[in-house]
């Protein structure tokens, strides 16, 4: 336990203590060693700060003012060289001495007033005849880390304080201090760090990361970069062996987060290793955009409850391969993993009317969360209100997100109890900052501000252009000889390739005039194909995929 000001380690107790008449030199011999071991104490705390002040001091008695300007000329050059020319290193040297200063100057020295008036030091009254003091103890600065957008204070403990002692008072430091937000995060046992945030860097839009090549901060399935983290980091986003939930008011940027979830599995659609199956209950107006990135896609009830059957079957299959053999599925060309995509959750759980469609859903939904995670059918969506009545399994999404709510009570039933006092304000955030939120995981004690990135509708289109899936089943192709001139020119003009490559089946189809037609007469042979006449029912659309 750190002392300060003279702490005695046991409590004086109340009493009249005889006074003592002692020798002037004494208090002077006193007073000298105290003043040393001061000075020794500084030396071992600041040692790089006193080095740098004593050379400074012995370079202007050698040289007088004009060498110390002369120093601090070649200093400044010095210092714009090394920027000009590896300008990373430069920016991690220049914030770690601003930091310094910023420890010094402003932190410690308003350290004392904002422990004690916070009620986070510990002061014990003792007292005499005469007058009444106290023995005070504070928490002391271990660490010190800063970057553009927050500064990190390491903390030590006192004696029965815990990170939710200084989690309630956060909000108090942050006035204190005189900062945009104050977050505090538990490290082991005794130690904590206090975040001072100094400006917003999630105020702007996020643009989009790149998902594949040599810049993409992702790391496969594992790590998806889906925004940007309040201190500046990709916002990495964990789907193999999980579940996301995306929770947020009407207008929150659940699109930004869906969409972007999906830009990032775009290399992996490609490749075969993953399937999108997505249920879009709005009749699909949100995600219809991306059809051509998904395995399946459904937007009306009956076929999203079909889908969620289909789910639960591959999920129950694969899992009566996988037994005994691995305990989490590696997502292959043959068996790649499934991700479903629901855009608005709620209105399979508590908006559906059919009590037989009801019945399907509130099966399949509750498997997949609770067995698809190892056999790699994971689910991910997206809700407007987390209430217990609407969505009554939201604590099987291991992931939660949630972006501006409309109370604050909802923050702690979408994000674990709690929530609210360790800073994550859902209700404060702004209409205009769509897709910022606060995300926490399983094992993760302390939320975490983030912020989506934003693909417009190009960039969805560029992304549906550049990963979208091969067009299913054969090319189309008619022989000449067994087809219709007309309709050979037909599929030609609608963008059918090799019209004249392969053998269709066909079924014979007698074909009629229009008056003859009209007047009831039976259907006659084609006298350009006698009588046969391609079954393109059985090819489905042909032009379909133009």
């Amino acid at each position: 336990m750190p002392r300060i000001n003279g702490d005695r380690p046991v409590p004086s107790l109340p009493a009249r203590h005889d006074k003592i008449r002692v020798p002037l030199w004494v208090l002077l011999v006193g007073l000298a060693a105290r003043l040393v071991g001061r000075l020794v104490l500084l030396l071992m705390r600041h040692p790089i700060a006193v080095a740098v002040l004593v050379v400074l001091t012995a370079f202007y008695r050698a040289t007088g003012l004009l060498g110390l300007g002369t120093l601090a000329a070649a200093v400044v050059l010095v210092s714009m060289a090394w920027r000009l020319a590896h300008r990373s290193s430069f920016n991690q040297a220049a914030w770690w001495a601003w930091g310094r200063l910023r420890l010094v100057f402003v932190y410690r020295r308003r350290w004392r007033a904002a422990t004690v008036h916070c009620g986070l030091a510990i002061r014990i009254p003792a007292s005499n005849a005469e007058r009444v003091t106290f023995d005070e103890y504070f928490p002391r600065i271990r660490a010190f880390r800063t970057s553009r957008p927050v500064e990190s204070l390491r903390v030590e403990l006192l004696p029965g304080q815990t990170p939710q002692t200084w989690a309630e008072q956060a909000e108090a430091l942050r006035h204190v201090y005189r900062t945009r937000a104050c977050r505090v995060r538990a490290e082991r046992v005794g130690f904590v760090w206090v975040d001072f945030y100094r400006r917003d860097s999630l105020g702007r839009t996020v643009a989009p990361y790149p998902v594949d090549g040599p810049d993409a901060p992702g790391a496969g399935l594992e790590n998806l970069v889906v925004g940007r983290r309040e201190d500046g980091r990709p916002w990495l986003l964990q789907l193999r062996g999980s579940h996301v939930l995306v929770a947020g008011a009407t207008g929150s940027g659940k699109g930004s987060v869906l969409w972007s979830l999906i830009r990032a599995l775009g290399p992996a659609v490609r490749d075969g290793l993953v399937e999108l199956w997505v249920c879009d209950p709005k009749g699909g107006m949100e995600m219809a955009a991306g059809a051509p990135l998904f395995a399946r896609f459904a937007y009306d009830l009956p076929s999203i409850a079909d889908l969620l059957d289909d789910a639960v079957t591959r999920m129950q299959a694969r899992a009566d391969v996988l037994r005994g053999v691995t305990r989490l599925h590696e997502p292959t060309r043959d068996e790649p993993l499934i991700v479903v995509v629901v855009d608005e959750i709620a209105a399979l759980t508590a908006y559906v009317t059919d009590r037989d469609l009801k019945r399907r859903l509130s099966a399949s939904l509750p498997l997949l969360l609770s067995q698809g995670r190892a056999p790699g059918v994971v689910v991910v969506a997206a809700v407007q209100d987390p209430r217990k009545e609407t969505l009554p399994f939201r604590d099987l999404f291991p992931v939660r997100v949630a972006l501006r709510l409309v109370e604050a009570d909802q923050v702690d039933l979408v994000l674990g109890d709690g929530a609210h006092d360790k800073g994550a304000r859902c209700e404060d955030i702004g209409t205009d900052q769509q897709g910022t939120g606060y995300v926490a995981e399983d094992g993760g004690a302390e939320p975490v501000r983030v912020r989506a990135s934003f693909p417009d509708d190009a960039e969805i289109r560029r992304t549906v252009d550049r990963y979208r899936l091969p067009a299913a089943g054969p090319v189309l192709a008619l022989p000449a000889p067994s087809t219709a001139p007309d309709l050979v020119d037909l599929l030609r003009l609608r963008g059918a390739r090799a019209v004249d490559d392969l053998s269709p089946p066909v079924r014979p189809r007698r074909r009629t005039w229009p008056w003859r037609r009209a007047a009831g007469a039976r259907p006659g042979p084609h006298p350009e194909t006698g009588g046969w006449v391609p079954d393109l029912a059985e090819y489905g659309n042909p032009w379909g995929d133009q």
